[in-house]
């Protein structure tokens, strides 16, 4: 599948790039407090490495088919913003999950909101599919009011249905 363009005025999101490796450390490094506290990845240890085997797997798991998971970047200037996605994709019932994480210095700028924008038209219209979710963990708030500025409606709370920092946790459904 050949991926449209998903922009607008003020982002793109598209595959990483082997040259993104270094600023995708940073923007992770710059991010331990904020978005480390929900991914795990997120942390000091995380390294060029790392970031080259994320890239190779996201490339992978898209032409399969398995995954959408790319980076966000500022339209004008191309600087990592982030991350966002629709994983968790089941092509039998047609359903994902669409996820996103901001670097800390861009949080509160509305980025999330616009990037599962893109990727829930992509979704619904590109892909077919016929439900998105986005899943939280319980009492992350900056995710929960990105999934309401972006239309998405609560649904549920799950127990312990995601693994973090070593623990099982609930999440909320959107």
């Amino acid at each position: 599948m050949t991926l449209p363009r998903l922009a607008n005025a003020n982002i793109v999101i598209r595959p990483f790039e082997p040259a993104d490796a270094d600023e995708f450390v940073r923007a992770a490094h710059e991010s331990i407090e904020t978005v480390g506290q929900w991914m795990s990845w997120c942390s000091r240890s995380f390294t060029r490495e790392s970031a080259l085997e994320w890239f190779a797997s996201c490339d992978q798991d898209r032409a399969a088919g398995r995954a959408f998971d790319m980076g966000i970047f500022c339209a004008t200037t191309g600087q990592l913003l982030g991350g966002a996605g629709i994983n968790q994709l089941s092509p039998h019932h047609r359903y994902g999950n669409i996820g996103y994480w901001v670097r800390q210095s861009r949080q509160g700028c509305g980025i999330a909101r616009q990037a599962v924008a893109l990727l829930r038209d992509f979704g619904f219209q590109q892909l077919g599919l016929f439900r998105l979710e986005i899943v939280m963990g319980v009492g992350n708030t900056a995710s929960e009011a990105v999934a309401i500025a972006a239309g998405a409606t609560f649904e549920c709370r799950a127990r312990d249905s995601i693994f973090l920092h070593g623990q099982p946790m609930d999440t909320d459904i959107y």
